[in-house]
């Protein structure tokens, strides 16, 4: 072919692809054929300095992430983005912000650096590039151990009810929360616990528990905004609330992906993959209403992790999504962020991370009341 006619041919080439893209390659790791999907090619406007910064920050990894990679043929790095999670976009902002960051780490773990980056830069524009970073090497390298009983199994399982939100359910007392902390807006404030639970009993599922403030005082805790946290503190209390009925419940077209099913029963037997996209799942199905499979993928996770370090994810999620963390607020998602980091750089794993000043929160003393009441 002469170059007049070769120079035609490329212009003519050039003017058919005008805004659009070329189709990505297989990424390195992944099985052919599993090239990234629509949204995940790397922005031209993302600064070469951030993608160096996910490069370094997922290369420091292996250590904790070895990279089985994914068994052949099963599921494919797309089958672990967000993107594969039905309305997962809808979420807000700040439970998007953790799953992904379990997403993340487990498509490094899964040996899909390429999506795994994608969802790192993502973060950077959400957190910050440090912040994202700390958030990642945070659940990495989570503090805790795992196997702490039922006690830490109730505040999980507490988190994952106030993620999911409200609806009505029926409530029958008072039950002693051990080893963690019960934090949230304080509803009102009595001299005796009798009087605290007479309280609580009286809002009904509006409030969350009871919480000792010294042997003065007990504090009974509302909702929304309520969450649980590691910690040693002050006796807390739970009102233990169930729900009423199923109708409730997140839709059958929700919480029955088939696909998404399919691909938790393959990775339940890949090692460290598993529990970071269990974290992500137990995440993304709570805020669904999905509270029977959050619970499940939630306590797998448990297993292999640590209480503690769930407690802290979903505490800060339950938490900051019920003080009104609202779509496109980017600075309350930094916050929430912010103080999951602070909790992850604490020497002592069981002090809780610090909340916003301007949180209606509250800790307490200790106190030793009736165990159960009501």
């Amino acid at each position: 072919m002469n170059q007049p006619l070769l120079r035609l041919c490329l212009l003519l080439m050039c003017h058919g692809l005008r805004g659009h893209r070329l189709p990505p390659t297989a990424p390195r790791g992944g099985a052919a054929g599993t090239g990234e999907p629509p949204g995940m090619e790397v922005a031209p406007d993302v600064p070469s300095s951030h993608q160096a910064a996910a490069r370094v920050l997922l290369d420091s990894l292996p250590g904790r992430l070895p990279q089985p990679g994914l068994p052949r043929g099963a599921v494919s790095c797309q089958d672990l983005l967000p993107e594969a999670l039905e309305g997962f976009s809808q979420l807000p902002p700040l439970p998007q912000t953790l799953a992904s960051a379990a997403l993340a780490l487990s498509l490094q773990g899964a040996g899909c650096p390429r999506q795994a980056e994608g969802l790192v830069l993502r973060l950077y524009g959400v957190v910050g590039v440090d912040d994202a970073n700390a958030l990642l090497l945070g659940i990495a390298g989570s503090p805790g151990t795992p196997g702490q009983g039922s006690r830490g199994r109730a505040a999980l399982l507490f988190n994952v009810d106030q993620l999911a939100g409200g609806g009505p359910r029926r409530c029958s007392g008072l039950a002693p929360l051990d080893s963690s902390l019960l934090l949230g807006p304080v509803a009102s404030t009595h001299a005796s616990f009798p009087a605290a639970a007479a309280a609580c009993h009286g809002l009904e599922f509006a409030c969350s528990g009871v919480t000792a403030n010294g042997t003065s005082s007990f504090s009974v805790i509302g909702r929304p905004g309520a969450h649980s946290l590691p910690g040693r503190g002050p006796q807390a209390w739970l009102h233990r609330c169930h729900r009423a009925g199923r109708n409730r419940r997140g839709s059958p077209a929700a919480c029955s992906n088939e696909r998404e099913r399919k691909v938790h029963g393959v990775l339940e037997w890949v090692p460290v993959v598993s529990t970071y996209y269990n974290i992500g799942t137990s995440i993304y199905y709570a805020v669904r209403n999905c509270t029977g499979l959050a619970k499940e993928r939630g306590l797998e996770a448990a297993l292999d992790l640590s209480y503690d370090a769930l407690l802290a994810l979903m505490g800060g999620a339950a938490g900051n999504l019920g003080l009104g963390v609202a779509v496109g607020l980017k600075p309350a998602v930094k916050m929430g962020v912010r103080s999951l980091i602070s909790y992850f750089r604490q020497v002592q794993p069981s002090d809780p991370p610090p909340m916003s000043s301007s949180s209606p929160v509250t800790t307490a003393g200790s106190s030793v009341p009736p165990s159960v009441w009501m």
